[in-house]
């Protein structure tokens, strides 16, 4: 089943439907209901529901009702305890949230990497840079429209940390906040011919549908990684365990290992084993073995 795209007042108020007289959930199944807050690009890249699908196979007893809202938003939704588990990447943040004593552990789970995208003209001369910090100062510089998420996201923290590393505070005309999500966000940059910075594999599912070409990668600055987070005041913690186990499990790390790759064969998600030692390659140029992740560290 796929994910819907809701406030956290509408998801709050689905949750307390599905959990209360619903449908499909009755309160005597509730402790099988695990509510996942997942970011904006799990969804638009396809994975999440590869991955719930895969999930519901190894343990038909239970239902993954995912939210699914910029990480930010999902951090908040863990805070009050309307999630879960946690699946998001903007580390700084989740830092935050764990010290605060809102998660119970955060787990490492997959890393992919940005890309810098922009049109085929590349009216800043960005085509190829091999620093994202250099690409961001010349798209300013050139007054290029650059399309940012300005949702609180883990794309959008890390848009301005880069515009930070690169000693600017972006304003004017050329710099529009969507406000939106990642695909939203891809479709808007695409319409008003503007630089966007995006995931890999959001970018690779949709590039389809787009005039947008990948322009900046492989800057290690640019590495995107994704931690689970089992939330504190978890209503079902016993079922958030099940949920984290399996996707930390080798079944589940060979579910993401084999989502699929991009035109030049770079995988979308890479799985992490667990304890595997940080920092981790900006990008992985060949397929991910089996015998690699079946391992330990």
């Amino acid at each position: 089943m796929g994910a819907a795209r809701l406030s956290p007042v509408s998801a709050l108020a689905l949750g307390l439907a599905l959990l209360c007289g619903g449908a499909s959930i009755g309160c005597a199944d509730r402790s099988n209901l695990i509510v996942l807050g997942a970011t904006t690009s799990t969804y638009d890249s396809g994975l999440l529901d590869s991955l719930i699908a895969r999930f519901k196979l190894a343990h038909p007893g239970y239902t993954v009702r995912p939210i699914v809202v910029g990480s930010g938003q999902a951090l908040e939704l863990g805070r009050r305890g309307d999630v879960d588990v946690l699946l998001v990447h903007a580390p700084q943040a989740e830092e935050r949230f764990m010290a605060a004593g809102d998660g119970v552990d955060r787990v490492p789970l997959m890393y992919n990497d940005f890309v810098l995208v922009g049109p085929p003209e590349d009216p800043a001369g960005v085509r190829g840079v091999r620093e994202a910090t250099s690409a961001l100062s010349a798209i300013a510089a050139s007054k290029a429209d650059f399309v940012s998420r300005g949702d609180d996201s883990g794309t959008h923290e890390r848009e301005l940390e880069l515009w930070d590393a690169a000693g600017m505070s972006p304003s004017g005309d050329w710099y529009l906040e969507s406000g939106q999500g990642q695909g939203t966000s891809l479709q808007l940059s695409d319409e008003r011919g503007a630089y966007t910075l995006v995931d890999r594999a959001t970018f690779t599912f949709l590039r389809r549908l787009l005039r947008l070409e990948s322009l900046v990668q492989g800057d290690p600055a640019l590495v995107n990684l994704y931690s689970l987070i089992r939330v504190s005041r978890a209503a079902q913690p016993s079922s958030a365990d099940v949920l984290v186990d399996w996707l930390t499990s080798v079944e589940g790390r060979l579910a993401i290992a084999s989502f699929g790759s991009d035109p030049e064969g770079i995988p979308l998600f890479i799985p992490l084993v667990v304890g595997q030692t940080l920092p981790i390659p900006a990008v992985v140029s060949e397929p991910v073995a089996p015998e690699s992740i079946a391992g330990e560290p």
